[in-house]
């Protein structure tokens, strides 16, 4: 007879940890381009990486966190929102410093 098949191995992470740090990093970048939201390029660039490395942490199916955490989505989430806000931003300081108009 043979013997009876062993059950998963739920104790290890589906992802190994630098892997896991895509989503982290997300968030991260995130919450800190929301601090520097006023210095013109880098607020962006790092919303924007961000944002990236959300997205592509959503698409592979990396949660991020050891419960079950989405950090992936929250950090996406808070990169959009924070890009959004430097983009807005940026317009208005362009329109009232420079008087450039977008259309």
């Amino acid at each position: 007879m043979d013997p009876a098949p062993l059950p998963p191995d739920t104790d290890r992470p589906a992802y190994t940890a630098p892997i896991r740090g895509i989503a982290v990093a997300s968030v991260a970048l995130g919450f800190f381009s929301m601090v520097v939201f006023w210095w013109k390029p880098f607020g962006g660039l790092l919303a924007s990486t961000g944002l990236v490395l959300g997205l592509v942490s959503l698409a592979i199916g990396n949660r991020g966190g050891l419960r079950g955490e989405n950090l992936a989505l929250a950090g996406t989430g808070i990169c959009a929102f924070s890009l959004s806000v430097i983009t807005a931003v940026y317009f208005a300081l362009n329109f009232v410093q420079w008087g450039f108009t977008p259309w």
